[in-house]
């Protein structure tokens, strides 16, 4: 009955809405007759084209009107050609459709029918005003008019005047009264409306009398079967229900939790008091993650959402649901220590490194000090690697990192930054105590013996020193500086300590930096810069094209050079930005060209540098971008990699959002190998996560790479993320990650970086051969 009526209400008003819309049309064709009237009078006394010309613009108006009707009124109605008539006659584009439809399916009725009657009695009187505007040209052509024509032609325009003047406010009055006739079809509609829902309300009141105490009945049903933890407050915080799910979880028996109270439960710290001492529910309810107490004193994390529910007559009382979430946090905490850590020797990795750095860093800009960044690199490593194989090689690297943690003192640090590199923080130490420690370092690690099988190995190392004080650029140039210093070292012939000197050797670095910065800019400047394209497999939908966009630079003698030859330059001097809008520009002018490549492709991927993202006019100049291709909006997916999300979070965020609202996906680029994090995670509104491919590379061998991914594929699946492993270099890999449930593929694998023009083309989408191209395996 309610959508009955409903609909009723919505046809009257309708029917209100097309009869303002003739009213409103009438208006503009009566206006507009007379505006040609007075026009065509002052071409005929005054002969100027001016005149002329409005007035015919003006009968533009009464003439689409009168188009309009004429082709409703065939036997088979030109739609089309109302439409323009209509849109002719100055009528509002949302009325046109109101217009056809009351004129075709309610002219014949009353009024309606009397005003449409009225209507085409102007036809004859405005086809001679037009005719008489022909006339007036014509003698005005062929030279000045003689007054007595042009008397003639001023009583016929007047007469024409009066006489639709006269019919267009007879058309007005009938068209009031069909509006009138409709106003009181609304009221008389509108009061069996309330009388009808009143009735219905009275049947209803019955009804839900008897549908509460069932409810009442299901619900206590519900709450004492369900397997998820659910407890009953008073406004005190006392236990007054509560259900076997909920004792299970804690420990306890039903009857122990019903002596209990809220403040009990938690943990110190979870509990949100007002200024009285009192619980603060409005706050408290909110759905969060709390820590409760077992019986046995341990504690539990529990996702936690609660509502007040208050009844007349009664005390206001809580009720919430607990779900046991520790397993969750325990695989976040596993995430979390393999993210920032070095699968192989259990040390902090270059991420974290560079998180301490950066909080080193701001402590020394706040509060003075210096510190030391120590940077080491093992000597001929590669010789172990290649003499000895790969496992005597990863064992020294564990043997080695276990000495540089046990010659270190409380408050430094030691990480692996990738390979045979280290990296060592001296606390509190300047450049010339730290060259001590760490010559004593070299010496003794001269007379140590590493084991390996029946023999030991003796090694050797050079290190690099930069201080850290509050003249330092960033984190990003003490790498760099200690670096330097490095290669210093092993250039003055190894086996020892170089200390970083800005006057010699920053300057020969900064001109190779602007050197590389240079190319860069020339290749943008002359469209150097190509794109190429990996494709990423859908598990279970191999005919799902998606992919991966890349970057790739010719230099000027035609040679093709990878990211790795020009991006470290371009991010470290901030030129992360241009390249990006360059990327950005060069792809949407290669997707506008290919319609048909675009309506067949399911997802692009395209990386956005950390840069990028935290500069606004990035995101505005994107925004821009995006609105004015709208149609390519939802076949993209930015990149963006953890770091740069971690770096700047509340950018990222923006970032983020703003590309989602326009249609976009989001994926977290690289995953796993640097400062992941639950709780940030939960920050970012990412549809994908994609896992760092040295996790993936050696699952097949490494149980702990493997472990990572099954974590990071849960956290995941968890958060309705899409899940995607990169650097899949061998079925066997591809196989197990199947197993996992991990939801793309992309690596060498599957398919090796192409042309982004060939990628386009046809023969090219799912189902083809994998083709050949340059590139480091499972490094686009």
């Amino acid at each position: 009955m309610a959508i009955g009526l409903v609909g009723i209400s919505a046809l009257i008003q309708e029917l209100q809405a097309a009869s303002t819309a003739w009213i409103v049309g009438q208006s503009h064709w009566s206006r507009s007759q007379q505006q040609a009237s007075f026009a065509l009078n002052r071409y005929i006394t005054h002969g100027r084209p001016r005149d002329l010309a409005e007035a015919r613009q003006a009968l533009t108006v009464p003439l689409g009107d009168l188009d309009a009707r004429r082709a409703l009124e065939q036997d088979d109605a030109d739609l089309a050609r109302a439409r323009r008539g209509f849109l002719a006659g100055d009528n509002a584009p949302g009325d046109i459709n109101r217009l056809i439809l009351s004129f075709r399916y309610l002219g014949h009725l009353g009024y309606f029918k009397d005003a449409v009657r009225l209507w085409r009695q102007t036809d004859a009187p405005l086809l001679q005003l037009a005719g008489l505007t022909g006339a007036a040209q014509a003698l005005h052509s062929r030279g000045e008019v003689e007054p007595v024509t042009q008397a003639m032609l001023l009583d016929q325009l007047q007469a024409l005047d009066r006489d639709l003047q006269a019919r267009a406010k007879a058309f007005s009055m009938s068209l009031q009264r069909t509006a009138s006739i409709v106003r009181i079809t609304t009221l008389l509609v509108g009061g069996l409306s309330v009388l009808l829902i009143t009735l219905v309300a009275v049947m209803l009141s019955r009804r839900v009398r008897h549908d509460l105490l069932e409810q009442e009945s299901r619900f206590r049903a519900a709450f004492y079967q369900a397997t998820v933890g659910m407890l009953k407050f008073d406004q005190a915080g006392g236990v007054m229900e509560v259900n076997q799910a909920m004792a299970d979880i804690l420990g306890y028996s039903r009857e122990a939790l019903l002596g209990l109270s809220m403040q009990d439960l938690v943990a110190e710290g979870e509990l949100v008091l007002d200024d009285a001492g009192q619980i603060d529910w409005s706050r408290q309810l909110r759905p969060a993650e709390l820590r409760f107490r077992r019986a046995d004193g341990g504690l539990m994390w529990g996702r936690w959402s609660g509502t007040l529910v208050r009844t007349a007559g009664r005390e206001v009382s809580v009720f919430a649901i607990v779900e046991d979430v520790s397993q969750n946090h325990a695989l976040a905490r596993e995430v979390e220590h393999h993210a920032s850590h070095d699968p192989l020797t259990g040390l902090i990795n270059r991420r974290e490194i560079e998180r301490l750095l950066e909080q080193a860093l701001i402590d020394v800009r706040n509060h003075g000090g210096v510190h030391s960044l120590c940077y080491i690199d093992l000597d001929y490593f590669k010789l172990v690697n290649d003499g000895l194989g790969h496992a005597a090689g990863d064992q020294l690297l564990r043997n080695f990192a276990d000495y540089l943690v046990g010659s270190v003192r409380e408050g430094d640090w030691v990480g692996r930054l990738g390979g045979d590199e280290f990296a060592l923080f001296l606390a509190h130490a300047a450049q010339d105590e730290a060259k001590q420690v760490l010559q004593r370092i070299v010496r003794s690690l001269g007379q140590a013996n590493f084991q390996h099988g029946d023999g030991s190995l003796r090694v050797s190392c050079s290190i690099g020193v930069v201080e850290v004080t509050r003249e330092a650029v960033d984190v990003n140039w003490l790498m760099s500086a200690a670096d330097s210093a490095c290669y210093a070292a092993k250039e003055a012939g190894r086996n020892r300590v170089h200390c970083y000197n800005e006057s010699r050797m920053a300057l020969d670095e900064r001109r190779q930096e602007a050197e590389r910065l240079a190319r860069v800019t020339s290749a943008i400047a002359e469209n150097r810069m190509l794109l190429y394209a990996q494709r990423i497999e859908r598990v279970g939908d191999p005919g799902f094209l998606h992919y991966e966009v890349l970057v790739r630079m010719r230099s000027p003698d035609g040679l093709l050079q990878a990211p790795g030859e020009f991006m470290p330059a371009v991010e470290r001097y901030g030129m992360g930005m241009a390249l990006d809008r360059h990327v950005l520009g060069l792809l949407f002018r290669h997707l506008q060209v290919c319609p048909a490549h675009v309506q067949r492709l399911g997802l692009c991927n395209v990386n956005v540098s950390a840069q990028s993202i935290a500069e606004p006019s990035f995101l505005a100049f994107v925004c821009d971008l995006l609105e004015r291709n709208r149609g390519l909006a939802r076949k993209l997916c930015f990149e963006v990699t953890e770091t740069a999300a971690i770096s700047s979070l509340a950018q990222a965020r923006s970032f983020i959002e703003a590309v989602k609202a326009r249609g976009c996906q989001v994926a977290l680029d690289d995953f796993g190998s640097g400062l992941s994090s639950f709780s940030y995670l939960r920050q970012l509104p990412a549809d994908m996560l994609k896992i760092d491919g040295v996790f993936v590379r050696d699952m097949d061998i490494d149980p702990v790479s493997r472990a990572a991914v099954r974590a990071i594929t849960e956290i995941g699946r968890e958060l309705h993320m899409t899940v995607i492993a990169e650097w899949v270099e061998s079925t066997e890999v591809a196989e197990q990650l199947q197993v996992l449930g991990v939801d793309g593929l992309q690596g060498y694998a599957i398919e090796r970086p192409m042309a982004l023009e060939r990628m386009t083309q046809p023969a090219l989408w799912p189902g083809r051969s994998a083709l050949p191209s340059e590139g480091r395996p499972g490094l686009p």
